[in-house]
């Protein structure tokens, strides 16, 4: 397995501007924990594009309690949050766009799409420039 990393980001206002500050890290090539994100998978599409999947479970047996335990980072993936992704030495911006729960309903898989095309993909539509205004 490639040297990876998978982690969460959020947008806040500071006196400057907007800035970003990491949440939390979701998965590492060296992470061993159940929290864990797993099956890593990076696709480059024909044009271009990035489209980046993994999967979470929503619980877990607690290895010391033996108890069942909900998985801490899922309340953080939510559609169109931000992950960072370092793979194959390179770091990719992108936005949860999907989130498929299997029938079982323990886990899921959380699509993302690089961010510059969601911005890219905001448009001047229905903007009423006007000096009354």
């Amino acid at each position: 397995m490639n040297k990876y990393e998978i982690s969460l980001w959020e947008d806040f206002k500071t006196s400057n501007g907007i800035d970003e500050r990491k949440i939390c890290t979701l998965g590492t090539d060296k992470m061993t924990t159940w929290t864990r994100a797993r099956e890593p998978k990076m696709v480059e599409n024909i044009n271009g594009t990035h489209t980046f999947s993994f999967k979470m479970f929503y619980n877990y047996i607690d290895e010391i309690t033996g108890e069942k335990v909900p998985n801490p980072f899922c309340p953080y993936l939510i559609n169109e949050r931000k992950v960072k992704v370092f793979w194959q030495d390179n770091w990719y911006d992108l936005i949860v766009k999907n989130i498929d729960e299997d029938s079982s309903g323990n886990s899921a898989v959380y699509t993302c799409k690089d961010a510059f095309i969601t911005e890219l993909g905001k448009n001047g539509y229905n903007i009423e420039l006007t000096s009354d205004l």
